[in-house]
């Protein structure tokens, strides 16, 4: 039995330690207590009433008596999350009882009585009190499925106690005074010598009311295993395992200066966290996701509750009177009828607005067409160079460009002692770092190629210049477009 006791004993520190490891981040609430938010500490104290169960008893006695023994206690409580706490208490209580009612009619002996032979009888009974201290896990079974109660609250409490007795076997005798019959209390051969001592575990039920934010009134109640068989007084061959059951009544008072316990929540949080869909402006896009809750009815929105702009001219097409041409906000959306460039062909419609171009072209410039011309190489080379094309947001070269790279490298073939520098340029867009990192690597992508098709490394040099250099507007499409270009020049003679 002993070693029953004592293997339930290290089992209950055992899951104490590894629940006391819990965070309230490994448990998922419906409705999470904000912890940095509660107080987690509470102390307390109240009544109780302590009831024997072994070779005798403090109720169903042969003597039809009733042993009412009264005691006081305090505690400490630290919670840890709404689920699981600690519990540190301290306690005094009266003990006392008489022989059990079914036994009296034939008795058994008690042992190491001092007449070495005691006989259970309606006439004996024990006394003494009994103090000492218990650690407790504590176990929500509230916030087990509600996750933070509001009015009530249960809990469980599992943990293991000492305490130090002083318990005596009396005898009532008519027409004298009770004669002890044995006095555990009283042995002079050990350290304590007026008090015997066990160790116990304990399984109890509390019930909470919540007082107020500050203050809880509990009422408790729970059944508990003695280590050794003399609480009672009394030892025999027939009961070796005594329990006794505590019940009692307090008050605990939280600690802290926030406004909940972190058992409790708040107690208008069940109005507060009823969520309602809202629609404002009914485009069919709730209110909490709408970017723009108050747009016109009937107008289309995005998936995000933003009116549409199909031109994408910085005007939603229900304010825009031309809404499916890029126009700028100041003439209401649509196209100004400017050339301001003056090569005949309107803003609205010109890539290049402020380079004159032709038509052809959508108003950018035409390239000049490759010629023989032996003398001029390192022009054609240079117009060349605007037809290499790199993948987005890339340094590898299409693959429409190797035949137009080709061309370059037969060119410079043919002006074997011209050096050149082959240089990378990008439109405005990301970041100044990233353009320039960018235009580095795509204009070394060029050089290597070359290099492997036979042009000399002494020959060619390659730099980046990122945004840097723009040849025309970044305002516009057609402007970036030519502004993310490749440039090959020549920088001198091979000495």
């Amino acid at each position: 039995m002993r070693r029953i006791f004592l293997f339930v004993l290290f089992s209950t520190f055992l899951v104490a330690n590894s629940f006391s490891q819990f965070t309230t981040d490994e448990i998922t609430y419906g409705n999470r207590i904000d912890l940095e938010n509660s107080n987690s500490w509470a102390i307390g104290g109240g009544f109780s009433n302590f009831i024997m169960h072994g070779d005798l008893r403090s109720v169903g006695t042969g003597d039809d008596q009733v042993y009412l023994n009264f005691g006081a206690f305090i505690n400490v409580d630290k919670m840890f999350n709404p689920l699981l706490g600690l519990e540190g208490k301290l306690f005094y209580s009266q003990m006392s009882g008489g022989a059990q009612y079914f036994s009296t009619s034939s008795g058994y002996n008690i042992l190491y009585t001092s007449d070495d032979a005691g006989l259970i009888q309606d006439n004996i009974y024990f006394e003494g009190h009994t103090f000492g201290a218990e650690l407790n896990l504590i176990f929500s079974f509230t916030n087990l499925y509600q996750t933070t109660a509001s009015k009530w609250h249960a809990a469980g409490y599992f943990g293991v106690g000492y305490h130090n007795y002083n318990s005596k076997l009396l005898e009532r005798l008519e027409n004298t005074d009770d004669r002890v019959l044995v006095d555990f209390g009283d042995n002079p051969t050990r350290n304590s010598a007026s008090y015997a001592s066990s160790i116990y575990l304990s399984a109890q039920f509390g019930l909470k009311r919540r007082i107020s934010k500050r203050v809880d009134l509990e009422f408790r109640t729970g059944m508990y295993f003695n280590y050794e068989d003399h609480l009672d007084a009394a030892i025999s061959n027939k009961q070796d395992w005594e329990t006794f059951f505590v019940s009692s009544i307090g008050v605990s008072v939280k600690l802290g200066k926030k406004k909940i316990f972190t058992i409790w929540g708040d107690e208008n949080s069940g109005s507060r966290n009823n969520f309602k869909i809202v629609d404002t402006d009914k485009d069919g896009v709730m209110d909490q996701l709408d970017i723009e809750p108050n747009t016109p009815a009937g107008v289309m929105v995005y998936g995000n509750g933003k009116a549409v702009d199909s031109d994408k001219d910085g005007l939603p097409d229900y304010k825009d009177k031309c809404p499916l041409e890029y126009g700028p906000i100041s003439n209401e959306g649509c196209p100004l009828n400017v050339d301001s460039d003056g090569d005949g062909i309107m803003d609205g419609e010109d890539l290049c607005p402020n380079t004159p171009g032709v038509v052809e072209n959508r108003g950018c410039p035409k390239q000049e067409a490759v010629t023989q011309n032996n003398s001029n190489v390192t022009q054609q080379i240079g117009l060349l160079a605007a037809s290499i094309y790199f993948d987005t947001n890339s340094d590898r070269i299409k693959t429409i460009s190797f035949a137009t790279i080709d061309k370059i490298i037969n060119l410079m073939k043919k002006v074997p002692n011209v050096k050149f520098v082959i240089e990378g340029h990008t439109d405005d867009r990301n970041s100044d770092r990233y353009n320039l990192y960018l235009s580095q690597r795509r204009a070394a992508s060029v050089r290597k190629y070359m290099v492997k098709q036979g042009i000399a490394t002494d020959r060619l040099e390659s730099k980046g210049y990122g945004e840097s250099r723009p040849k025309f507007s970044n305002s516009n499409a057609g402007g970036r477009q030519l502004n993310r270009r490749v440039e090959i020049k020549p920088t001198g003679s091979i000495e």
